[in-house]
């Protein structure tokens, strides 16, 4: 690895260059990351009942507070540069005032992080002094890869917090007491002599690598013995565990880290050109045309970031509506495979049985050939009463005039929701109230009642929201800072949920008896009827076929913002992932519907439920449980499978990279974007459906 890389010595002229920021931002950004991973510090950052700032004396923050205004003060009189008296006074005096200014703000709310705060403070000071204090190459070399040694016997040692503290600094000399801190003290002030001395000394300079291997070879047998007796307490237990197998592992990463930057420095020109992760080439425009709604890109006039924003709505719309279409009929085939009923249990075992051992590339060739020779061409004119048009070009229906009714409709149908929780809402017998505060419950003062239905109607003004600010987003060039705070402003709401509700206040009694089920069913009928005039209000926008010529069907189009089109590829994506995971989604819903206990059902028959009752009050439910973690992973495959849609020509973003990658030749960052895509897109998922499973999942059986 060290032959491998040159490090830091150099002019820039050389191709082997690295220069101390590039190095310094991947290697510490990655040790730093990892760092923060493995102490798990700000997990509980915003939960009072477990905030670790919450322990503790003002000693110990008027002490921080004092180290922080020296850190900053003799910091700001080093970057200074000047040291007559007036610019020392001058930079200490700054310095100083924001040291004071940190200081306060990390002794009262961040006390308790400070293992955390110290490894971002390292961070940023290599980032900014190693470039200019002309360490040698050595110097270099062993401030990055002793610094990733340095760095796992920190993190197993754990100990960074305790040398902040009163009873640390007070009882300096009780060596015996502290022995881990002062090993952690040591080994930072030697590692700090090495990287300026390192070169004076041959016998480690010359076997730099060997040397360090050794090191972690035997921290690494060390710790695994002391691990082994588990005589540590289950926190420190946990932690050490998960920072010895990164010790273990930090060789390997390391070597990938720097294989890669010398991939992005080759000595050979076209190997170089290969691994840029340059994506200037994303700002020109480009030259395809590509099928894509509701943001339509022109070849030629708009940048290829602008069709590569157009493919991931096109990826997420066809993935969105496969999920809800998929989730309900597989769960209608999975009840559907418990019945009494021989004859619909056989054929949902079939329908099962055949499209879940189909491979889903198989699937959509053959819905793609079928619908290709099904559908009608375009010049035979098949329509159903004006009101839909069909062909192997498409299909085309009417819709309403004015879409952005049909969410004021929806919005009613949310607040009529609110106001049937609220109609059924009692004051709760216990509330939890650890997270009380502004932040997580900013309308806690208003009491048990009040505060869940403005928390309630907080969510829908955020839902408003959301879809004003991201509208632009969705449908022109701009609006990418609005729609991402619109996210946020629905996050955060959904967040304040949340915590409304693990407070125990929406506690609600439903009214089953006659009258309370007919002024249920009357308000609902109202709110429907309301919603669905609103969404008609402003009328009908009908498919209008525009003919040039009668003789010619070439020349023949639909008008322009006239009625709503599905295109074929869309409606083959459609079909195929619906098909074929639903087939999968229906196996899940019956294994956990079977593994629920007789009892449970045995129980709702003696109540004199109804089978639907049985099934949507007391079978689904508790199935919700064991369900939710499985469909979670099917519903990332969905997003995974959509790339196959180059199968049916549907312009999804994996499509669009191919064409890019034949027309400009930048494969590697192509790729890597594309990566970075797809695994951004799983983790939302993995976020909605972890947030929903805790929901389903707060009440254990």
């Amino acid at each position: 690895m060290s032959r491998d890389l040159s490090f830091g010595g150099g002019v820039q002229q050389n191709i082997a260059y690295y220069s101390n920021e590039s190095l310094i931002l991947s290697v510490g950004g990655f040790l730093l990351i990892s760092y923060l991973l493995i102490q798990n510090e700000f997990s509980n950052l915003f939960q009072s009942s477990s905030n670790p700032s919450s322990s503790g004396n003002a000693t110990d923050i008027f002490l921080n507070m004092y180290l922080w205004i020296v850190f900053f003060g003799l910091l700001s009189i080093v970057q200074n540069g000047s040291y007559s008296v007036l610019s020392i006074f001058t930079a200490l005096l700054k310095g100083s005032s924001f040291g004071l200014f940190c200081g306060l703000f990390v002794g009262f709310y961040f006390r308790g992080y400070y293992s955390s705060l110290f490894a971002m403070v390292m961070f940023v000071l290599s980032y900014f002094l190693v470039p200019v204090l002309y360490l040698s190459t050595t110097g270099i070399m062993f401030f990055l890869v002793g610094g990733s040694v340095l760095t796992s016997f920190l993190l197993i040692q754990n100990n960074i917090a305790n040398i902040f503290t009163k009873d640390f600094l007070s009882n300096f000399k009780s060596v015996r007491i502290y022995i881990g801190e002062y090993l952690s003290i040591i080994s930072v002030i030697f590692f700090a002599v090495l990287v300026f001395n390192i070169s004076m000394i041959p016998v480690l300079s010359d076997n730099l690598i060997p040397m360090l291997s050794l090191i972690l070879l035997i921290n690494v047998t060390y710790w695994s013995i002391n691990l082994s007796q588990e005589h540590f307490k289950p926190s420190v237990q946990q932690h050490r565990s998960t920072a010895i197998v990164f010790m273990i592992l930090l060789p390997l990463l390391m070597y990938l880290l720097l294989r890669f930057l010398f991939l992005l420095n080759h000595p050979d020109t076209v190997m170089r050109n290969r691994w840029e992760l340059a994506y200037d080439f994303m700002t020109q425009g480009n030259t395809f045309r590509v099928n894509t709604w509701p943001f339509e890109v022109e070849p030629g006039a708009d940048s290829r970031w602008l069709f590569y924003k157009a493919a991931i709505i096109n990826s997420a719309r066809v993935t969105l509506l496969s999920i809800f279409l998929c989730t309900i009929l597989g769960i209608i085939v999975g009840v559907t495979r418990l019945s009494s009923n021989k004859l619909a249990s056989t054929l949902a075992t079939v329908y099962v049985e055949i499209f879940r051992n189909l491979p889903l590339a198989v699937l959509l060739f053959l819905i793609a050939t079928q619908m290709g020779h099904k559908l009608p061409l375009f010049s035979d004119e098949k329509e159903i009463m004006g009101l839909v048009y069909y062909s192997n070009q498409g299909i085309w229906f009417t819709t309403v005039a004015e879409h952005s009714r049909i969410f004021i409709g929806l919005m009613i149908l949310g607040l009529t929701k609110i106001i049937m929780r609220q109609m059924s809402r009692v004051e709760p017998r216990k509330v939890n109230d650890s997270k009380r505060n502004l932040i997580q419950r900013p309308f806690s003062v208003l009491g048990w009642k009040f505060e869940s239905l403005v928390s309630d109607l907080f969510v829908l003004i955020s839902i408003i929201v959301f879809a004003v600010m991201s509208y632009p987003f969705f449908i022109s060039a701009s609006g990418g800072l609005a729609c991402i705070i619109g996210v946020l402003i629905l996050i955060y709401s959904l967040l304040v949920y949340t915590n409304v509700d693990d407070s125990g206040i929406n506690e609600m009694v439903i009214d089953d008896s006659e009258k309370g089920l007919r002024r249920s069913f009357t308000i609902w009928t109202l709110s429907v009827a309301i919603a669905i005039g609103i969404a008609i209000s402003a009328g009908f926008s009908h498919p209008e076929l525009i003919k040039p010529s009668l003789t010619s069907s070439g020349s023949w189009r639909f008008a322009e913002g006239k009625g709503f089109e599905i295109t074929p590829a869309f409606t083959a994506m459609i079909l195929g992932l619906t098909l074929f995971t639903a087939s999968v989604v229906a196996e899940i819903v019956r294994g956990s519907i079977q593994a629920l206990p007789r009892g449970q059902v045995e129980a709702a028959i003696s109540l004199g439920l109804s089978p639907f009752q049985r099934l949507r009050l007391v079978i689904l439910p508790q199935a919700l449980r064991s369900m939710i973690p499985l469909l979670n992973n099917q519903f990332m495959n969905v997003w995974k499978n959509s790339s196959l849609a180059i199968i049916v020509a549907y312009n999804d973003v994996f499509y669009q990279f191919l064409v890019m990658a034949n027309n400009v030749g930048k494969l590697i960052p192509l790729f890597l974007l594309l990566l970075v895509t797809y695994q951004f897109g799983s983790l939302m998922i993995s976020a909605v459906m972890n947030w929903f499973n805790a929901r389903v999942t707060s009440v254990k059986i």
